[in-house]
């Protein structure tokens, strides 16, 4: 099947793909084509699909928060479409898009995903360049321009560390975006309160009990500058 050129996440020319940072160091990045990163389709396991489901869209197969990316995997509408299904990602059922996504890296490799696959390090051992690479340092990690996913209402606290939570693993891959130190796993666990606290006393938050996530560090972690 002919694949018709899409823009998926992460990949329009507007959206820079975030460089992460550890203890004040960024990481640098490499500009490619995308056949830079593509893998065999056999590299790619279930759970790799299931960490970057959580990643993208906290695992969220009906996700569409009106900013043109759709479902568990975030498809815009021409990579969906160009890959043969019809209407939004986020109409069809989970297996189809399961299906597409598997189609669109096997074809493509995790470049698709930049900013997931660069967090959770899908297809570092894998990757095949086809020209140099040219290797980007600047002094602070660049945080790409995403709407602020709405707030659930639920603080996030030590107390969800036992379930994996979709809200969760969206402020932990922010949190990555911004250049902390922070799994990206969907439990709020104690390496998760450490950067809420950490994060609410540079910004001169004060939540009501800290070390945890209310309204106000939730907003913060989109809107406030990266410092």
């Amino acid at each position: 099947m002919s694949l018709r050129p899409g823009k998926p996440r992460h990949a329009k020319g507007s959206r820079t793909a975030p460089l992460l940072a550890a203890a004040g160091l960024a990481v640098a990045f490499a500009a490619v084509d995308g056949a830079a990163f593509a893998t065999a389709a056999s590299a790619a396991t279930d759970s790799d699909f299931a960490r970057l489901r959580v990643c993208e869209s906290g695992g969220d197969y009906r996700a569409n928060a009106g900013d043109g990316f759709y479902g568990a995997y975030q498809f815009d509408l021409g990579t969906w479409q160009g890959l043969g299904y019809p209407g939004r990602a986020s109409d069809a059922s989970p297996a189809t898009q399961d299906a597409a996504a598997r189609q669109l890296q096997a074809d493509r490799g995790w470049q698709p995903w930049p900013a997931c696959s660069r967090l959770l390090g899908l297809g570092r051992t894998t990757v095949s360049r086809s020209r140099p690479v040219v290797l980007a340092a600047p002094a602070e990690p660049a945080v790409r321009r995403v709407g602020r996913p709405a707030f659930s209402g639920h603080v996030l606290t030590v107390a969800d560390v036992q379930t994996a939570r979709g809200d969760v693993a969206q402020w932990q891959a922010r949190m990555a975006e911004r250049g902390w130190n922070i799994d990206v796993d969907g439990h709020f666990g104690p390496q998760s309160a450490g950067v809420a606290t950490r994060f609410a006393a540079l910004k001169r938050l004060a939540p009501a009990v800290a070390g945890t996530v209310d309204q106000q560090l939730w907003d913060a972690a989109w809107t406030s500058p990266v410092s």
